[in-house]
């Protein structure tokens, strides 16, 4: 009975685990995507743009959306 809680309590942490590292991206894999948006479109992107971009990414991941603002914004879609 003990062990049968042990196991069970060792599977939830690992979903909550799973559940809290899902979403955002890696600092790296960030700046990859953004750097793929800003030569998609160049005349919109700015420094500050760009950080907004990666910091978005980082939060929310694929969940991140560029407004169609120039320059460009960045959001997490809910």
């Amino acid at each position: 009975m003990m062990a049968r809680r042990l196991g069970t309590g060792s599977a939830l942490l690992s979903l909550i685990a799973l559940a809290a590292g899902c979403g955002g991206l890696s600092t790296e894999e960030a700046h990859e995507r953004c750097a793929q948006l800003r030569n998609t479109v160049p005349f919109c992107s700015t420094d500050e743009s760009h950080a907004a971009c990666v910091s978005c990414h980082e939060e929310c991941g694929d969940d991140c959306e560029a407004a169609s603002t120039c320059p460009q914004t960045f959001s997490c879609v809910d």
